[in-house]
């Protein structure tokens, strides 16, 4: 099964971080090549990214159905996603063991874990 497993940025992500040494923000960081690594090697890394939290946009249909495109608010201010790993793993524990592993993991609503709908699943819920 496929589990998408976002980070997110914002102010309780914010405060951790800013409250670390230097070597916690470093071991910190390390987290997320460790698991990269890890998940290579046991082959069930399907994608990973970090995504620019400061440049995100919000775009949203407007009249017309043309876009209309506004920036977000900055991280400190709302939370955003400032990364994923896409994991293909035996089943939701699999996934949430993983994501408790990275520094978001100990501020509430730091990690979500979302089951990936395959084509079964669109055709049962059409």
């Amino acid at each position: 099964m496929k589990y998408v497993i976002l980070i997110h940025n914002g102010p309780a992500i914010v405060e951790l971080f800013e409250g670390m040494s230097d070597e916690d923000k470093a071991a910190a960081f390390q987290v997320y090549w460790d698991v990269e690594a890890d998940l290579n090697a046991s082959g069930e890394l399907v994608d990973s990214k970090a995504l620019d939290t400061d440049a995100q946009k919000i775009v949203v249909r407007g009249r017309n159905g043309k876009p209309v495109v506004t920036e977000a608010k900055a991280p400190t201010v709302a939370d955003s996603v400032s990364g994923y790993y896409l994991v293909d793993v035996a089943d939701e524990a699999r996934a949430a063991a993983i994501a408790a592993r990275f520094p978001e993991a100990v501020v509430p609503g730091g990690i979500r874990v979302a089951r990936v709908w395959t084509d079964a699943d669109f055709a049962a819920n059409t």
